[in-house]
């Protein structure tokens, strides 16, 4: 019989996942296993993971230093401490708050003390399970502080904080003289203050503050004394003094008084004495008007070159002594004193002019007239008046201003003037003759005009276009000097004609470009162009106008202005007029007389009309056969609608004024 093996039952194979549940967790055991090895061996030498660096002495500083080496935490806290040299601190003294900063104070962060205590953290990595945890886990590292500050570095705080006392003075404010209190001084120990600081910055206190031992020093004097000085000057300067100079007495204020005076201490006595020079210079201000000052020398022209005729000394107030003299008075208790004038140091010499830059001729212009008439006399006297005047750059010159209302007084005449378009006479009649002669010499000069007003009629005497016209108070003729040099007006006079002449320092080149006429109504503008050209190639153009009326007494409306009357010469009630429509002629009212006597045609109250014949009279102004003037600058140029024969309108609350 055959035998058979035995039979076996094989199990069947398990599936891979059953494999790797059986031996993933020895896996990932030996892979925690190794890679705990291996972080802990590379990472020896290095912080604890999760480590960051916290300190109360930087509150806003958290920085992560996990896994740093030696090297790089030390210039982490290298940054920290130098950002904490910064730091504010304060030392309170008894009298004040003094301000440091932490470097200062020798407060300072313990940088390689900080660094080794960091490097000597444990990590806790030592086993699996404490390397494990520092993955999920943080911990914290305070900065180290120290007092680095040796004795001479504090004994150099001390000396600053040093307050030295400060004795009492007198002081002058407001006119008076003030009695100041002592300030007693302070000597300050730090030692004390510094560990309280180290300890405020260790908490991290905001401010950084303590308080400093300090002992007081008393000021050398005591304040009694000083309030008795002040008191007693007070008192003795309280009504001012009486200053007598040529028979002219001034009151000085005590207040001015008392600032002539100087204090001086010798310990707790005080004294006092007066400064010459304030006292020369206000007495010199006081009494101006009985000085005579050198400020404008004789002067002449020869060969057209401004000379100096003398050497002028001045006499000023006061006497050299006048100091001493008032000193005496405060001590003796005197309340006047009289002082004399004195011969001054400064004389004008030939610099005077050239300083000045008054050196050559600049502008000129001559008109002519008849000899002998009154208006003559006038033209020469406001010459005269006017020769010598000196305009400094940057003034403005008046004429009104200068020479002043024209009267008898001063040696004007009644002569021909021009007031609302009509020839008639008045003191000071014919100087516009001269104010023309002078527009057209400074326009000449390259000055410029800020008021002038040019006459109501066309006058043939003068350049057409450039003449002016004057009265008190308005209209004036005023000009600007816009060079950097003085100006000298010169006018000369003689028995038929009148000559402005300007010396200065050439400045600028003037020329006249153009000149034309623009129709107004019945008037014509008649506006006169120049150009000044500068060194420096700047070309500077402007112009002056004027308005003229068609014919005396005749506005730019075509009526008779405000003064007269339209002639009605065959007494029909209506006005003669001309080819051009208008009136024939314009009669005063005072000349309107006998059997015709003004006519109110309107029925207004007013006379309208006059029926007799005007006198016959030659055109010009009064006693001139050949009378004719000019105009004035660009702005402000004459109002073209303004009524001829009234002044420009600066001032449209006044009325008309008079033009001669």
């Amino acid at each position: 019989m055959d035998r058979h093996p035995p039979l076996r039952l094989r199990r069947p194979p398990l599936p891979p996942w059953v494999w790797v549940l059986m031996f993933a967790p020895v896996v990932l055991l030996v892979i925690w296993l190794v890679s705990w090895l291996v972080d802990s061996s590379s990472n020896d030498d290095k912080t604890p993971r999760g480590l960051k660096i916290e300190s109360p002495i930087l509150p806003d500083v958290s920085i992560d230093i996990g896994l740093l080496g030696q090297q790089d935490v030390t210039e982490v806290v290298v940054e920290l401490a130098e950002r904490f040299q910064q730091t504010p601190v304060e030392v309170v003294t008894p009298s004040r708050v003094v301000s440091f900063t932490a470097e200062e104070i020798g407060l300072e962060v313990d940088v390689e003390g900080t660094v080794a205590a960091i490097m000597k953290l444990d990590s806790g990595t030592s086993n699996p399970v404490g390397w494990t945890a520092s993955f999920f886990e943080t911990s914290r590292s305070e900065l180290l502080l120290t007092l680095s500050a040796d004795a001479l570095q504090i004994a150099n705080l001390e000396a600053d904080l040093r307050k030295e006392p400060v004795n009492p003075t007198i002081t002058y404010e407001n006119g008076t003289f003030l009695a100041v209190p002592g300030i007693a001084g302070e000597i300050v120990d730090l030692n004390p203050s510094l560990p309280v600081l180290l300890e405020a910055a260790r908490r991290g206190d905001d401010p950084l503050r303590a308080e400093a031992d300090a002992r007081l020093i008393s000021p050398e004097f005591a304040d009694d004394p000083v309030t008795i000085a002040a008191d007693w000057i007070n008192r003795r300067t309280s009504q001012g003094i009486l200053v007598t100079v040529q028979e002219v007495t001034k009151r000085v204020q005590p207040a001015q008084l008392r600032s002539w005076l100087t204090l001086q201490n010798d310990g707790d006595q005080w004294a006092y004495d007066i400064n010459r020079q304030q006292v020369e210079d206000d007495l010199a201000e006081l009494f101006v008007e009985v000085a005579t000052v050198a400020s404008e020398p004789v002067l002449t022209i020869i060969d057209d070159v401004p000379v100096l005729v003398s050497e002028v000394p001045a006499l000023i107030c006061c006497e050299e002594n006048s100091a001493r003299t008032v000193l005496l008075s405060l001590d003796t208790g005197q309340p006047a004193v009289e002082l004399e004038l004195r011969e001054s140091s400064k004389i004008n010499d030939q610099s005077w002019l050239i300083e000045r830059g008054i050196v050559e001729l600049t502008g000129r212009f001559t008109t002519y007239y008849t000899p002998g008439q009154d208006r003559v006399s006038n033209i020469h006297r406001i010459a005269d008046l006017i020769q010598g005047a000196v305009v400094y750059p940057g003034e403005t010159f008046s004429v009104n201003d200068y020479v002043g209302e024209r009267t008898e007084e001063k040696g004007f005449v009644d002569a021909g003037v021009i007031y609302d378009g009509i020839y008639t006479t008045d003191v000071g009649g014919g100087i516009s003759q001269f104010i023309t002669t002078l527009f057209t010499a400074t326009f000449n000069a390259g000055m410029e005009f800020p008021e002038y007003q040019a006459h109501s009629i066309d006058i043939r005497r003068y350049r057409e276009g450039v003449d002016a016209t004057i009265s008190w108070p308005k209209p004036d003729f005023k000009f600007y000097n816009p060079h950097p040099y003085a100006v000298l007006l010169w006018p000369t006079a003689t028995a038929g004609s009148v000559t402005v002449s300007v010396y200065s320092t050439a400045y600028a080149e003037v020329e006249w470009t153009a000149r034309y006429d623009t129709p107004r109504r019945f008037c014509t503008v008649r506006t006169t162009e120049r150009s000044r050209s500068y060194a420096d190639g700047t070309v500077l153009r402007d112009s002056v106008t004027a308005l003229y009326q068609p014919r005396e007494g005749i506005n730019c409306g075509g009526t008779c202005t405000s003064s007269v009357l339209p002639l009605d010469a065959d007494g029909n009630g209506v006005a003669e007029l001309d080819d051009r429509g208008l009136p024939v002629a314009c009669i005063l009212p005072r000349n309107c007389i006998g059997d015709h006597a003004p006519v109110d045609v309107n029925e207004d109250l007013r006379p309208d009309l006059c029926s007799i014949p005007p006198a016959t009279e030659e055109e010009g102004e009064p006693g001139e056969a050949d009378a004719q003037e000019p105009a004035t600058e660009d702005a402000p140029a004459q109002d073209p609608d303004a009524p001829p024969g009234q002044r420009q309108a600066l001032d449209p609350e006044q009325a008309p004024e008079q033009s001669t």
